[in-house]
């Protein structure tokens, strides 16, 4: 599987990215580099660019996939495929979440969730 190459589309839900061609043996942590370097500067998915590649979450399947998960296990995921078949990875960028809180406090009284103030 994958000696040729493997077609693999990013589906955002503004948009796509791609098809790329990559080898079997490219693990999800390269398919996020890629789209990361590939990533519109322009358009829908600008609204939503990513920082870096860790902000990046790659879905297959209905499941998050791990960064060291290759495309040849992907294929194997799916099933027997045409080999024309794009492979279509789900794309979610997560939202930036403030590292300290707003207003007095100090970084201990950060609590999860939401960072926003209502006045």
């Amino acid at each position: 599987m994958g000696s040729e190459g493997v077609d693999v589309r990013f589906r955002h839900t503004q948009g796509d990215v791609g098809p790329f061609k990559f080898t079997g043996s490219t693990n999800v942590q390269s398919l996020k580099d890629k789209l990361l370097s590939e990533w519109p500067k322009d358009g829908p998915l600008q609204a939503e660019t990513p920082s870096s590649a860790a902000d990046i979450r790659l879905i297959l399947s209905g499941k998050f996939l791990e960064s060291n998960v290759s495309v040849d296990d992907l294929q194997r995921m799916m099933g027997e495929m045409d080999p024309d078949t794009i492979i279509t990875l789900h794309t979610i960028v997560r939202p930036f979440t403030p590292s300290k809180a707003y207003g007095k406090g100090s970084e201990k009284d950060v609590k999860p969730g939401c960072g926003c103030s209502i006045q």
